[in-house]
């Protein structure tokens, strides 16, 4: 019943945008209708003027919808435009939620030969984030979906104890039932197996999938479920996390999503490019803390956070007698209700330690206007900046609102180059000056830096992983055609006032 009370609410959703609409066009009352509604925008505008904490082109979009289109505008803003740091948390969560990662701090502190205190950009981004850098980390690139799939669900089959997943979209097609299978027999074999994905990314998961895993031992949870009106005003802060961690020693995590696109099986493009890594070391201890974060988001109760807690050598084992590898990873994790914008910054902090080069694979490139200005400026100081966004988009509005900021970026001599317009790529990684590189869920745009939860990992060299990133940034500009200015400027007038339009809006969005 829970997808079908979300469609149904989509449908009311639809028809009473249409009943409003028409009552304000035929009734004989609609001068008094339309000027309060115009009223009603023009105050909103003045809030979000002086009272709202939001970046500047999100501001600047909502007032022009609020302005020339202030029916449609009104309703988005009840919708999806509140600024997420007003939303009040309740305390309980918000103390369980500092307990878990007061609790996974205090356990890498007692083994301190495993944090990494050499570079000057992870002591940055520690006092940003509070994630310490720590090392002795093994990790596999998975740059093919098919490979990536096949090594997520052989670690899931050798579980003993727990598998926690998280994951933005998760479909219903093959390869979305054979991970659900595979997470109910190793539920029925008495592993605890904890699933999580988002109610709006994953809207299209059938409900028989759902019931079945929890009709088979599976704890499944389904984060911010709207399914009535009154919870429609957070709809778009979505959690875009994807995570799973086997036994607290083994993770996976990056771009991939469930579904057949992910995995190799996709129709819609001919390859999808995308990364995922395989994590074994005391990294995995701050992905199962994000993890456990989001489920106490959930599941607030004493008895939750508790059972946790009371077996942190179950779920936060950490092997000191053994070194799993070389890499010296940080992860770190943020989201909408933060006070400070920790990704987004940390994003900033990589890019201004650039001397050298900056090399960027983003699906989705609709960045603020301090995240621009920093890649801008780095390429006028003569920093080799490159980047690489596809050159056919799955979805029209990013695809054009990303495009619309290529102009901004050539003219300070970015080298920008279009993938494969019969593939798409979705891996979002950035590599700065081969000593640095960061990989994860968060893409460069004002979604992941204000609206999504996002967890990224940032990796310091000399690192093996960041060569093998080096190669495949390499390879996908092979498969990539760089953008002449005088070409760029001679496309259509319709597709520059597609980009236009999106470009003013996407910010919203």
């Amino acid at each position: 019943m829970i997808k079908n009370k979300l469609q149904q609410y989509k449908i009311l959703t639809i028809l009473l945008i249409l009943v409003t609409v028409g009552l304000i066009l035929f009734l004989n009352q609609m001068i008094y209708a339309w000027q309060a509604i115009e009223i009603l925008a023009i105050l909103l505008c003045g809030y979000l003027v002086v009272f709202d904490q939001r970046d500047g082109t999100s501001k600047i979009a909502w007032i022009l919808a609020l302005l020339f289109l202030p029916i449609v505008g009104v309703m988005l803003y009840y919708l999806i435009g509140r600024e997420p740091r007003l939303r009040k948390l309740p305390k309980q969560q918000i103390q369980n939620e500092r307990e878990v990662q007061r609790t996974v701090s205090a356990i890498l502190q007692e083994h301190s030969e495993i944090i990494h205190e050499k570079h000057d950009l992870s002591n940055e981004i520690f006092h940003l984030s509070g994630k310490y850098p720590t090392t002795n980390n093994h990790l596999t690139l998975l740059n093919e979906g098919t490979e990536a799939f096949a090594s997520l669900l052989e670690d899931i089959k050798k579980a003993k104890h727990h598998v926690h997943v998280f994951f933005y979209i998760v479909k219903g097609d093959e390869t979305g039932e054979e991970l659900t299978n595979i997470l109910v027999e190793k539920a029925k074999q008495g592993v605890e197996v904890r699933f999580m994905y988002d109610s709006v990314g994953s809207i299209a998961f059938p409900n028989q999938l759902l019931l079945m895993m929890r009709k088979n031992g599976v704890e499944v949870r389904t984060y911010d479920l709207l399914n009535s009106p009154w919870l429609s005003n957070k709809a778009n802060w979505r959690n875009h996390r994807k995570m799973v961690v086997i036994d607290g020693g083994i993770a996976h995590t990056g771009g991939m999503n469930i579904g057949n696109e992910y995995s190799g099986r996709g129709s819609k493009f001919s390859y999808w490019r995308d990364t995922n890594f395989r994590i074994e070391g005391p990294a995995v201890l701050e992905v199962q803390e994000c993890f456990i974060y989001d489920w106490l988001f959930l599941d607030e109760t004493e008895e939750t956070v508790t059972h946790f807690l009371t077996q942190t050598a179950t779920y936060f084992p950490l092997k000191t007698d053994v070194q799993s590898g070389s890499e010296i990873v940080q992860v770190i994790y943020g989201g909408p209700y933060d006070s400070e914008r920790i990704i987004k910054d940390s994003f900033n902090d990589l890019i201004g330690k650039a001397t050298d080069s900056i090399k960027i694979a983003m699906p989705y490139f609709i960045p603020d206007e301090e995240s621009l200005g920093a890649l801008r400026r780095a390429a006028r100081c003569g920093i080799n900046v490159q980047l690489i966004v596809p050159g056919k988009g799955d979805r029209g509005i990013s695809f054009h609102g990303t495009n619309s900021f290529i102009d901004d970026l050539l003219s300070a001599g970015v080298e920008v180059y279009t993938y494969d317009e019969t593939a798409f790529i979705h891996c979002k990684y950035m590599i700065v000056d081969e000593f640095a590189a960061t990989i994860g869920s968060t893409n460069f745009d004002i979604r992941s830096f204000y609206l999504n939860h996002e967890l990224s990992m940032f990796i310091y060299g000399p690192s093996k992983i960041i060569t093998e990133l080096n190669q495949q940034f390499m390879e996908d500009l092979a498969h990539a055609k760089l953008v002449e200015k005088e070409e760029w400027q001679a496309r259509s007038l319709l597709t520059k006032t597609k980009e236009k339009i999106s470009g003013l809006f996407v910010p919203i969005l």
